[in-house]
C-alpha cells in the first residue's frame, strides 16, 4: 500500500536495536510498521503485544485492508535512525547484485577461455 512497499520489500519483520520493524502483505499490497522498544535488549514477542512499546510508523488513513496509506504516526529521532537503516540495507543490496554481476562475468569469462583453448588444442 502506500508508504508500506518501499519498506517492506527492504527488509524482514525483526528487531533492529530499539526498532521493531513488522513487514508483511495482505490481498491490497504490502504492509509495514514500526515500533519503539523500551530498550535494545531482544524481544521473545510480538511488540503490540508489550504494553511499554510504540507504534511509530504505520496506517495514517484510507480504509485499513485497502486503501490504507502509511507514515509516520509519531516524529522524532527515529526516523534518522531509520533513515540510517534503509541507507545501509540499501547498500548491502547494491554490494550483492555487484557481486553477483561479477561472479557471472567471471563465470562467462571462464568459459570463453574454456572454449578457446579447446577450440586452439584441436
Amino acid at each position: 500500500m502506500i508508504g508500506a512497499r518501499q519498506y517492506a520489500t527492504l527488509f524482514s519483520s525483526g528487531q533492529h536495536g530499539r526498532l521493531y520493524l513488522e513487514c508483511g502483505e495482505h490481498a491490497r499490497g504490502k504492509t509495514f510498521h514500526i515500533w519503539i522498544l523500551p530498550t535494545a535488549e531482544p524481544i521473545d514477542h510480538m511488540p503490540w503485544a508489550s504494553k511499554d512499546a510504540v507504534e511509530v510508523y504505520g496506517i495514517t488513513g484510507g480504509q485499513p485492508g485497502w486503501t490504507e496509506e502509511y507514515g509516520w504516526l509519531h516524529r522524532g529521532k527515529w526516523e534518522q535512525d531509520f533513515a540510517a537503516l534503509v541507507e545501509r540495507r540499501r547498500a548491502e543490496i547494491a554490494a550483492d547484485f555487484a557481486r553477483r554481476a561479477q561472479e557471472t562475468a567471471d563465470a562467462e569469462n571462464a568459459e570463453r577461455q574454456r572454449v578457446r583453448r579447446l577450440l586452439g588444442a584441436y
